[in-house]
């Protein structure tokens, strides 16, 4: 049997991308998840998707939005320690299950034009769930960083063709350029 794809317009978002070191303890936890009978463990990358943008961001844009981050979280660190869902992407029948961030993004940051919607809350991508599983997933560990950076990603489901043209037999995305989350400034 050849299985066929459908290509699909991709979809654009601006995520924050934390650290490696920070990624890694995201990628154990995708560990015990699949362990745990979770197949949506390895199909979201370990970042958080901040907002739906109708076209992709400008390097000067993203630098914006990574200064008001890091303003909204006075300079420090950004926490996560409270597990949740979102809708991804919204409107969509899949969640997004991971952390919440401590973080918000001021609205009149130059770029927020092509925004077309922001996600509330902030989640830190560890599995996609079917919008039905409701089952008990394992405890996330509590992080805590302040290396980071913004970026456009480009999302898009694949589709098998054939006898089920609509069900979703995957993920592709990429991640664009990263722009830091400037140093924290010191207090005189």
């Amino acid at each position: 049997m050849i299985m066929k794809t459908e290509k699909q317009r991709a979809q654009i978002f601006m995520v924050l991308v934390p650290h490696r070191d920070t990624r890694l303890t995201l990628r154990k936890y995708s560990d015990t998840l699949f362990k745990a009978g979770f197949a949506g463990a390895y199909q979201f990358p370990w970042v958080a998707p901040l907002a739906v943008l109708s076209r992709p961001l400008t390097g000067d844009e993203l630098k914006n939005f990574a200064r008001s981050i890091r303003e909204s979280t006075g300079g420090g660190k950004i926490n996560a320690d409270e597990w949740t869902r979102t809708a991804f992407p919204p409107g969509g029948e899949t969640t997004l299950f991971g952390l919440r961030l401590d973080l918000s993004l001021a609205k009149d940051t130059p770029g927020s034009q092509k925004i077309i919607e922001f996600f509330s809350p902030p989640v830190i991508g560890a599995c996609l769930l079917s919008a039905g599983d409701a089952t008990a997933l394992p405890p996330p560990p509590a992080l805590s960083f302040r290396a980071a950076a913004v970026a456009n990603m480009f999302w898009r489901p694949l589709h098998a063709g054939g006898e089920k043209p609509d069900a979703i037999i995957g993920y592709k995305w990429k991640i664009g350029n990263l722009r830091w989350l400037p140093a924290a400034r010191k207090k005189a």
